[in-house]
């Protein structure tokens, strides 16, 4: 054959692949862009019935997982699949349902440090259906709340972000996933105190407020108790016989009537709660037990240190 017509054929076939190669990509980048309107979390909103996991990473905040469980269910993995604040729950639950893409903006280094939509400085999400497959895998970045927008990058398209419709803030933060406070029980509500046998009833409860730092103190932990650990009641089955036991029992204007236990093990503050129902007489008292029982039934809580130590004050046995 002539060598004119094999470079000729040669040239030919690369031109082709040029035009291919062209093609390919202003298709990728058109897909990339032509997304407005398109759904967020597009394909967790398309197996929201078989979400089984969500992933959340952040550079302060580690990585942690929240999943669902047989019966329904959502848990906090790594706190020993503890429950799950609903409220924060809900709120990415109504984004993966509501938020919808609105425009379309080509990234570079600066853009997306400047929006925070880096591994280092946003929040990334990734989903998972109940067999472990990767449905999306989204950073959030800059919220913009005066126009209700939130900057997004899809692990899936490199050369573009997005400004998404945000339904709800919520945080990447593992504290703000685990119901908070432990305890959240208004000083106006209480009825009476019991500690260590000893009671306080009405009447003597508030005059103790007025004069005694130590019962202001108490009143002060119980309106927003802190927790920074849990762990199963059966974990702290084989105590020690030198634990120190303190026994506060809070009983309620509405009925509802809180036992806490305290435990002071090697210096460390632990507290198991239960709520008795024989005491529970109103029907709002009844409907809220019946919510938060659940919250503590199996669990011990390791309080921070400065509010155990109110706790054991012997101030409040005197």
């Amino acid at each position: 054959m002539n060598k004119k017509y094999i470079l000729g054929g040669i040239l030919f076939v690369l031109t082709a692949l040029v035009i291919l190669a062209g093609v390919w990509f202003y298709s990728r980048y058109k897909q990339e862009a032509n997304v407005r309107g398109k759904y967020t979390f597009s394909a967790t909103k398309d197996k929201i019935n078989y979400l089984g996991n969500i992933k959340m990473i952040t550079a302060n905040g580690g990585e942690f997982n929240i999943h669902r469980l047989p019966d329904g269910s959502w848990r906090f993995k790594e706190a020993k699949d503890y429950y799950v604040n609903e409220e924060m729950l809900a709120s990415f639950l109504s984004m993966v349902k509501n938020s919808v893409i609105v425009s379309v903006l080509p990234v570079n280094d600066t853009f997306l440090q400047q929006n925070n939509l880096t591994e280092e400085n946003g929040i990334e999400i990734k989903t998972y259906d109940y067999d472990g497959k990767l449905l999306d895998d989204i950073i959030l970045g800059k919220w913009i709340p005066e126009q209700q927008l939130v900057m997004i990058k899809d692990g899936k398209n490199e050369h573009y972000a997005y400004a998404a419709s945000a339904a709800n803030v919520f945080s990447g933060m593992p504290q703000d996933w685990i119901p908070y406070p432990l305890l959240n029980i208004k000083t106006s509500e209480i009825k009476s105190v019991i500690i260590n046998d000893k009671k306080k009833d009405y009447k003597e409860f508030n005059r103790l407020l007025a004069h005694s730092s130590a019962w202001r103190e108490l009143v002060r932990v119980l309106n927003f108790m802190e927790y920074q650990g849990l762990t199963y009641k059966s974990d702290l089955a084989d105590l020690p016989p030198d634990v120190k036991v303190r026994q506060i029992d809070v009983l309620l204007l509405t009925g509802m009537f809180y036992k806490l236990t305290v435990l002071n093990v090697d210096n460390a503050y632990w507290v198991l709660i239960s709520m008795d129902a024989q005491k529970v007489f109103a029907k709002e008292a009844i409907n809220v037990a019946a919510n938060t029982y659940r919250f503590y039934a199996d669990w011990v809580f390791q309080l921070m240190e400065q509010q155990g130590k109110v706790l054991f004050n012997e101030e409040l046995i005197n």
